[in-house]
């Protein structure tokens, strides 16, 4: 039995639409991101959870209670917002306890709460600085344990990291993995960075204009994407998706060639009869790039993304498609030069042309 069920949710601001029939289950201790472009609901849907927004149609249920008509205060929720909302004039030990004061919980109480909390987030040394002192990374610690005083039944968290540089972000992934993991708590968390819902999902919820696109564990939806709008937004960089034309045919085996890209690839239903178009997707790890002749069409490289341990280079087909390979970060390339690529066996995957969906 689901610990949270989102059954059949419906959100309008006057005519737009902005969430279309969302249902999601979600167990007890489960971490699950809500991911998609701006504009997709997903913070509509958080907010709604968190009571600050009214549900137009469908139900919210919190451990076997509705919540559509709960007040906010009483959802046994805690809310972790983009902007950190710390209060300026008070330490981050005042900031920590006055939600709990509101409550009318007794200082020894208090007290205990606090000690936990600054314990679990490294938060003890500076629990007498006030937020002007701090480092973003810290401010946002703050307000996590803000969060975790309360002793919520649902964590949510919305898109709490934009607002750091890319190292604190990358600690602070790391920070929410364990923190999870020591609370055993149910979290929602919405962001529109794939990066952080690969590394911090139990299941990843893909949302686009108000609906599911699809729901699974970070590599099933990263291995088996259901359509082209998933396949290109999971991956980093994405997914490569080019027009291609099927050459062959053989049971379930379908041959298709882009541009002179040729591959094979299995489809789960009907195959698409010989010269129907498609689409074809391919990951950039799952191009064989080399710089010798003969392995493919020629692609001439126009810039190169160079990570260390891995290369991006990005190219263009004959007909003006972009394509990124990924190199071994060893491999000497530059801007200007010339390569071929083929696909590794069975790594493509295949769309529908007209609807986008799995083959």
């Amino acid at each position: 039995m689901s610990y949270m069920k989102i059954d059949g949710v419906r959100k309008s601001f006057g005519r737009y639409e902005a969430l279309r029939g969302v249902d999601i289950d979600i167990a007890k201790r489960e971490f699950v991101v809500l991911l998609g472009p701006s504009g997709c609901g997903k913070s509509t849907l958080l907010r709604m959870i968190a009571g600050l927004e009214e549900i137009d149609s469908g139900d919210l249920i919190i451990d076997g209670q509705r919540m559509n008509d709960v007040k906010s205060a009483n959802r046994g929720i805690s809310m972790v917002f983009q902007s950190y909302a710390l209060y300026p004039h008070k330490t981050v030990r005042q900031n920590m306890e006055f939600g709990l004061k509101v409550a009318g919980l007794k200082k020894p109480e208090r007290d205990v709460k606090i000690a936990e909390a600054a314990r679990i987030l490294q938060l003890v040394p500076l629990l007498d600085r006030l937020p002007r002192d701090l480092s973003g990374g810290q401010r946002q610690r703050v307000a996590i344990g803000r969060a975790i005083v309360r002793e919520p039944k649902v964590f949510l968290f919305d898109e709490p990291l934009s607002n750091l540089d890319a190292a604190l972000r990358m600690q602070m992934r790391v920070e929410l993995a364990r923190l999870h993991r020591e609370l055993r708590a149910t979290m929602v968390y919405v962001t529109h960075d794939q990066v952080e819902a690969m590394t911090l999902a139990d299941r990843i919820v893909v949302m686009r204009d108000g609906l599911i696109e699809q729901t699974g564990s970070p590599l099933e939806i990263y291995r088996r994407p259901v359509n082209a709008f998933v396949a290109g937004f999971i991956g980093s960089p994405t997914m490569n998706l080019l027009e291609a034309r099927v050459t062959a045919v053989s049971g379930r085996t379908v041959r298709v060639d882009a541009m002179g890209l040729t591959t094979e690839a299995e489809v789960e239903g009907p195959p698409p009869p010989v010269g129907a178009r498609v689409t074809l997707g391919i990951r950039p790890e799952h191009l064989d790039g080399r710089t010798d002749a003969g392995h493919g069409p020629a692609l001439d490289i126009i810039a190169c993304e160079r990570l260390g341990g891995v290369s991006h280079a990005f190219t263009r087909l004959s007909d003006g498609t972009e394509l990124t390979v990924q190199f071994d970060g060893e491999q000497s390339i530059a801007p200007g030069d010339t390569i071929t690529c083929a696909v590794q066996p069975g790594r493509a995957h295949l769309f529908s042309a007209e609807t986008g969906l799995r083959l």
